[in-house]
C-alpha cells in the first residue's frame, strides 16, 4: 500500500556577520531569505516534523504543510480498489 506523503517547506530568514559598524565598532548583520523543503511519511506526528524544521539553523518565517499529490492519489485508488467487490470469474467448462 502506497504511504501517503507530507511536502513541508519552510520559509528562513538567515542571519550572517558582515563587517563591523563604523561608528560604534559594533557587529552588523546581513539578513537573506531562503527555502528550504522536505517530505514526511503522513504518519509522522506534526510535533516531530515541526522539530524537524526547527533545526534549520536560522528564524523560521512560516511554514507549509501540503499532501504529496502523487501519493496521495497513489494512496486514493488502492483504498476505491481494496473497497470495490470482489467478483469471481466463472469459467465455463
Amino acid at each position: 500500500m502506497t504511504e501517503v506523503l507530507y511536502v513541508v517547506t519552510a520559509d528562513i530568514m538567515n542571519r550572517e556577520e558582515d563587517g563591523r559598524d563604523q561608528q560604534d565598532g559594533s557587529t552588523v548583520y546581513r539578513s537573506y531569505p531562503s527555502r528550504e523543503t522536505w517530505t514526511f511519511p503522513a504518519s509522522m506526528p506534526i510535533g516531530e516534523i515541526m522539530t524537524k524544521v526547527n533545526d534549520v539553523g536560522g528564524y523560521v518565517v512560516s511554514v507549509t504543510v501540503t499532501e504529496d499529490r502523487v501519493s496521495a492519489e497513489r494512496a486514493r485508488e488502492e483504498r476505491i480498489a481494496a473497497s470495490r467487490p470482489r467478483r469471481a470469474v466463472q469459467l465455463d467448462d
